[in-house]
């Protein structure tokens, strides 16, 4: 039997200590643009998105567990945005223009990265397509 094929991935969640601010983050920030917020089964929850990529991000009110975004507990290391090598700086710009802190551009092991992170510590990146 084979394999079936997978053709993309559709979205990616990110859980969120502030629905409102981290929409307000993204949508100021990164460009993304609001496609629907819902309340379902106790959760608050928003589904954005920039091109065709699709980013939900959700709120668990009481359910959350406490502590910051780490990379190092299991689950997810970072997000990885793929950006033209042109726009690069340009992300940086508009990384600084915001407040955000951000590492210096470094050449990963196919492209060049800039490291920052959200209102919620989690990391992000832009990774240079080749």
């Amino acid at each position: 039997m084979s394999t079936p094929a997978i053709s993309s991935i559709h979205h990616v969640t990110l859980s969120v200590s502030d629905l409102d601010t981290s929409i307000a983050w993204y949508c100021d920030v990164l460009g993304f643009e609001v496609i629907t917020r819902v309340e379902h089964n106790g959760l608050d929850k928003a589904i954005l998105h920039i091109g065709s990529i699709l980013v939900t991000f959700v709120a668990h009110g009481d359910l959350a567990e406490p502590g910051a975004f780490s990379e190092r507990r299991i689950g997810l290391d970072h997000l990885s945005f793929g950006v033209d090598a042109e726009a690069i700086d340009a992300w940086a710009d508009q990384l600084e223009a915001h407040g955000v802190t951000w590492s210096p551009i470094v050449d990963g092991l196919s492209g060049r990265v800039l490291s920052f992170r959200d209102p919620d510590n989690i990391a992000l990146e832009f990774y240079t397509i080749q």
